[in-house]
C-alpha cells in the first residue's frame, strides 16, 4: 500500500514538533538525534531523509516553537480591551502554567543563552524570530509604538517577561509564584500610561493563560 502524498511532510512535522519539545525541556546540548526520533515514534535511520544535520533540525524546531508561542500569546489577548492587550500579554506570559511547562513554552526563555553560545545559522534565525516578537509587541502599544518611548517599552517588556520567567523557574516552585507576581506588578506599573488600561491591583492580576503548544 503506497504512502499518502503528504506522508513525508507529515513525518517531518512530527520530528520538528518532537525536537521543539525536547530541546525546550532538556537544552540544546542534551538532545540528540536518536532521542528526538524516538520521541517522534520513528527510527534513527530515517532522520537524514528529512534533515542534513542536527543543527538543521534544531533551527527549524526553534522557529516552530517561536511561532507556536506567538500564536498562543495572540490567542490569549483576544478578549482583552484594545488598550489593555500589552497588560494581558504580561499576565499570559508570566503565568504559573507557562513557568511550569518549558517544553510547551517560549524558546527564548528556555534556550536563549544556549542558542547564543551555539552561534551559526541557528543563532541568526533565532535572532530574527526575536526581532519579529519585538515588532509584534510594538504593535500592541498605542500608535503602534511610534510615540516617544515606544521602542523602550517594547524591548523592556520582552526582556522583563523573559527574564522574569527564567528567574521564576530557577528558584523552584515554592518561590516562583512570588517572583511571577512581582514581575507582573512591576511591568503593569511600568506600562501604565494613566489611561486606566491597567485597572485593578497590578501585582494581584491573573489574566489569560498562555495557550502554549
Amino acid at each position: 500500500m503506497p504512502w499518502p502524498d503528504n506522508h513525508k511532510s507529515r513525518t517531518r512535522a512530527r520530528i520538528v514538533a518532537a525536537a521543539a519539545a525536547a530541546v525546550r525541556s532538556e537544552g540544546v546540548d542534551r538532545v540528540g538525534v536518536a532521542d528526538v526520533m524516538a520521541r517522534a515514534g520513528l527510527t534513527h535511520g530515517g532522520f537524514y531523509a528529512h534533515f542534513s544535520s542536527k543543527e538543521d533540525l534544531l533551527t527549524e524546531a526553534l522557529e516552530y516553537a517561536s511561532d507556536r508561542t506567538l500564536i498562543g500569546l495572540a490567542e490569549s489577548l483576544t478578549s482583552a480591551p484594545e488598550g489593555a492587550k500589552l497588560h494581558a500579554l504580561v499576565d499570559a506570559y508570566l503565568s504559573p502554567q507557562h513557568a511550569a511547562h518549558p517544553e510547551r513554552g517560549c524558546p527564548v526563555a528556555a534556550l536563549g543563552p544556549d542558542v547564543a553560545r551555539a552561534g551559526g545559522a541557528m543563532q541568526r534565525n533565532f535572532a530574527r524570530k526575536i526581532r519579529e516578537r519585538l515588532d509584534w509587541i510594538r504593535g500592541l502599544l498605542p500608535h503602534g509604538g511610534r510615540l516617544k518611548g515606544g521602542e523602550e517599552q517594547a524591548i523592556g517588556t520582552l526582556a522583563c517577561t523573559v527574564g522574569g520567567l527564567i528567574v521564576a523557574r530557577a528558584v523552584g516552585p515554592k518561590e516562583s509564584t512570588r517572583v511571577l507576581q512581582a514581575c507582573r506588578g512591576f511591568l503593569h506599573r511600568a506600562l501604565a500610561d494613566g489611561s486606566g488600561a491597567a485597572s485593578g491591583e497590578p501585582g494581584a492580576r491573573q489574566g489569560p493563560k498562555l495557550k502554549a503548544r
